[in-house]
């Protein structure tokens, strides 16, 4: 373990002084010189702690400007593409270099315009990153540094071979450099998938910036019960929330209810285009809205400020789920609230998987936690439609009326 105190290097102390940061994370500064150094490595911190500029900082003071694609960054979904583009755009400009995203969804003609400005950094998702290389529209012959973020969910079965792949055509000296929240069985074995000795770094017992989030369950086993509490914490005023579901069958479920109901939200589904993904983003950023709706296609690195409240609205599958999703809100420390749904069953298996202190609670009248029991829920406004038989029957005497009428006129 490095125990030298690494300061915010001069190049960021102007961006570090606008967005109130006063020093550098234990990730940012543990992974800092490693990085610099030219090392390979395997960085694991908390949500929220600051990885992505942990990874940034050095890396921008290795790049030469104007000497073409040098850094390629791995990322599992065009919304963190995107995000770790935005995140480095400003910064590069201290050091005269561009960065592009290149991601599935988006105009691919677009991107290769861009392309010929010869960006210096390459932000991409693997499905377009590879029609790209095929094709050698991008080569990757003089790369000097990659890093693959969200490494747990970029090194999983269905994933590994092509990241694999992508990095065979690099050089045989590229630095190779993994970050992540949570582990992987992969990383204890990474000489034998990249055929090099990797540092690791481990910052997960750093609870610094996850202090603030509280583990919350709710006892909800009907769909109709589930919605009608949502639909309660959207009319709460400081309530910015996401709602993470299992699949999409009961995503659709829920947006079909919802919207029956007149709720105001925003969904992001994997099915959706780059620009849809990206107008409900916005909406839910800007906070014009104040519920989201997604799969876990939004669970990984999503950085969105003052987000009050994660609901699962059924038990994630497993730890690495359940963190990824709550890493969404108390990030940096903030305060935060992670809710589950479920049943008295789910509730212990909740508990002995994340090994968290996890608290049953109540939602009041007005959308906000309680410990102690509501007596009596106040009625959420539901838009009931009459049933569809009694309809029909009505319509087939009125038509009988009808012709009666007109029968007695001639």
């Amino acid at each position: 373990m490095r125990k030298n105190k690494v300061e915010i290097p001069k190049l960021y102390q102007d961006y570090f002084k606008q967005n109130q940061f006063t020093a550098l994370t234990k990730i940012q500064e543990a992974v800092y010189l490693p990085f610099k150094e030219g090392k390979d490595f395997v960085a694991m911190a908390p949500t929220g702690s600051g990885k992505t500029l942990g990874f940034v900082m050095p890396m921008l003071e290795t790049l030469v400007p104007k000497d073409g694609l040098q850094v390629l960054i791995l990322e599992p979904s065009q919304e963190l593409a995107m995000q770790v583009r935005d995140v480095i755009q400003p910064l590069a400009k201290l050091v005269d270099c561009r960065v592009q995203a290149i991601t599935g969804g988006a105009n691919p003609q677009r991107q290769l315009k861009k392309l010929k400005e010869k960006p210096e950094i390459i932000v991409a998702t693997l499905g377009r990153l590879n029609e790209l290389t095929q094709s050698r529209k991008i080569k990757l012959g003089n790369i000097d540094s990659v890093i693959v973020d969200e490494a747990d969910e970029m090194l999983n079965e269905s994933k590994l071979e092509t990241v694999r792949q992508t990095i065979a055509q690099m050089p045989a000296d590229v630095q190779m450099t993994f970050f992540s929240a949570t582990g992987n069985e992969i990383f204890k074995d990474m000489s034998k998938w990249f055929g090099q000795e990797f540092e690791v770094i481990d910052q997960r017992n750093d609870t610094t910036y996850t202090a603030g989030i509280k583990h919350y369950f709710i006892e909800a086993n009907s769909e109709f019960i589930k919605n009608a509490l949502i639909r309660e914490m959207a009319h709460n005023k400081k309530f910015l929330g996401i709602v993470f579901f299992n699949n999409s069958r009961s995503l659709h479920k829920a947006i079909s209810d919802l919207n029956h109901n007149k709720t105001n939200f925003v969904s992001l589904d994997s099915k959706m285009s780059s620009q849809q993904r990206k107008t409900t983003m916005t909406l839910f950023a800007s906070k014009k809205v104040n519920l989201l709706l997604t799969t876990d296609v939004a669970a990984r690195g999503m950085d969105i400020d003052n987000i009050t409240t994660i609901v699962n609205y059924m038990v994630p599958r497993d730890n690495s789920e359940y963190i990824h999703r709550g890493g969404r809100t108390g990030r940096m420390g903030k305060s935060g609230n992670v809710i589950t749904f479920g049943n008295s069953h789910d509730f212990k298996n909740l508990r002995d998987f994340t090994k968290l202190d996890i608290r049953k609670v109540y939602l009041d009248h007005d959308g906000k936690i309680t410990k102690k029991p509501v007596a009596k829920r106040k009625p959420v406004s539901v838009v009931k439609s009459k049933p569809k038989a009694k309809k029909r029957l009505r319509d087939q005497k009125n038509k009988g009326k009808r012709k009666h009428i007109i029968s007695n006129k001639n």
